[in-house]
């Protein structure tokens, strides 16, 4: 027998069966081994942002100052040029009384004063000058008596009844100036007396003090109203405010003299306001503090009534920012997973977080500029998981 054929067949029956066996083996072991695919996630990278909490709150535009305007004089109102609403300028009629017994009176007064003027000319005046003109007379004689007296060519008689007659004539001259006082006083009255008539007669038109608009027309034609009640209530409108009710809880956030914005309806306009004054107690039945804020209307566009938007800003602060929703609560921590770009995986970072503002909420430490943050496909990850990338935020 040829041994050398027969061991060299039995080599190659157990090499090849020995190769079958290393194949099975490296089949057996590619089946049991997993392959981990990456999982899809959406990150977002968190930057230090500047973040203004603004609250915006709706109230009415109404004049700063209101004026309550009435007659001086009583009467019956035949007259009325205005309706509520209405723009007004300063020494504008607004409203008339009806005047017929006031032109009375001023007829009157001027009567009065020119009878007194006449009598005044024609009398005391010529009184006056013809007691003055005897005082004088007299007062000649008696010097020139006098001299001859001393001389002895009169008796002292005749010196003494001159000299009466002097005094008699002096307290007349004294009686015709105060008749003349007398007389000039009650002028000067009767000319008072005129121009109040003419005064009370002017009051019977009512003019607007103020350039503005009418808030309020309280009386109609043919009412008759008294003196000093209002007629028209005025309001001024180069300079409006908006009145506003805020909350306890953001009136802390306001002081007199902080600028906010103020956007007005109608107009769609935004301004700049100022914060004019704050109530220190709450109305009772909204539980809000009244806040007024005054806004500049020279152009004189916007009107009392329109609604205005006053936003204020309760926060104002430099801070990193990042979803709610990416934000993972556990038991014993807050953690969000942070994207680490060299291994393609993320990491499971523990965080403290501060106030919540809108949809996002703040981190206070735990991040920084710069890290990238999953804020979608959070809930299916662990700590050191392979991640692929969707759409950056």
């Amino acid at each position: 027998m040829n041994f050398r054929k027969i061991w060299t067949g039995i080599g190659i029956l157990s090499l090849s069966a020995a190769l079958a066996g290393c194949a099975n083996g490296i089949e057996a072991n590619s089946e049991a081994v997993e392959v981990v695919k990456p999982k899809p996630v959406m990150v977002k990278e968190v930057k230090v942002e500047n973040y203004k909490n603004d609250i915006s709150i709706s109230g009415n535009v109404k004049p700063t100052k209101t004026i309550k305007v009435g007659f001086k004089v009583p009467g019956v109102i035949n007259n009325v040029f205005i309706e509520e609403g209405a723009i007004v300028n300063e020494g504008q009629t607004l409203m008339t009384l009806d005047s017929y017994d006031y032109q009375l009176n001023v007829m009157a007064a001027r009567s009065q004063y020119d009878a007194l003027n006449k009598q005044f000319v024609s009398s005391i005046a010529s009184a006056v000058n013809q007691a003055e003109a005897n005082v004088n007379f007299i007062k000649t004689q008696y010097e020139r008596v006098q001299r001859l007296y001393e001389k002895g060519a009169v008796a002292k008689k005749t010196v003494e009844e001159l000299e009466t007659t002097l005094i008699v004539a002096e307290n007349k001259y004294q009686e015709a100036k105060d008749a003349y006082s007398i007389s000039e006083s009650q002028l000067q009255q009767a000319q008072a007396g005129i121009e109040l008539a003419e005064s009370k007669l002017a009051d019977t038109t009512l003019k607007s003090p103020i350039k503005g608009t009418v808030v309020k027309q309280v009386f109609e034609s043919g009412e008759t109203i008294s003196p000093g009640y209002p007629a028209v209530v005025l309001g001024q409108l180069d300079e409006l405010e908006v009145e506003i009710g805020v909350a306890d809880q953001l009136v802390s956030h306001l002081t007199i003299g902080e600028k906010v914005n103020v956007y007005v309806y109608g107009l769609e306009k935004e301004i700049e306001g100022t914060v004019h004054s704050i109530d220190t107690i709450a109305d009772t039945s909204t539980r809000t503090f009244g806040v007024k804020i005054l806004i500049d209307n020279e152009e004189m566009t916007i009107k009392p009534g329109m609604i205005a938007k006053v936003t204020i800003t309760t926060g104002n602060m430099d801070t990193i920012l990042v979803p709610v929703n990416s934000v993972l609560n556990d038991p014993d921590s807050t953690s969000i997973f942070v994207y680490q770009e060299e291994e393609g995986s993320v990491e499971k970072r523990t965080i403290e977080v501060g106030e919540v503002l809108g949809d996002q909420i703040q981190v206070l430490e735990g991040l920084n500029e710069g890290d990238k943050v999953v804020i979608d496909g959070q809930y299916k990850l662990k700590n050191g998981d392979k991640v692929k990338l969707g759409v950056e935020g």
